[in-house]
């Protein structure tokens, strides 16, 4: 599963919170990750989504699940 299909697939995730947590440093986070979601073109070629930002998302993801299973548990 891409990270564009996961996102398709829980609308309850947001994608500019989790651009935001990304790309901290990024002013604009939410268009970066959305022009590669959408493979917007830029320059020569298309942007994409690269095993780096997959494993930023993943990262940001793993800290989400940690928080929602110490909610659930509580």
């Amino acid at each position: 599963m891409t990270l564009k299909e996961f996102l398709e697939e829980n609308p309850i995730i947001k994608n500019a919170v989790l651009a935001r947590s990304m790309y901290p440093n990024n002013k604009s986070a939410h268009t970066k990750l959305a022009n590669k979601l959408a493979e917007n073109k830029s320059g020569t070629g298309k942007q994409r989504v690269t095993d780096t930002d997959e494993a930023l998302a993943k990262e940001e993801l793993e800290k989400l699940i940690h928080r929602i299973v110490a909610f659930i548990n509580q």
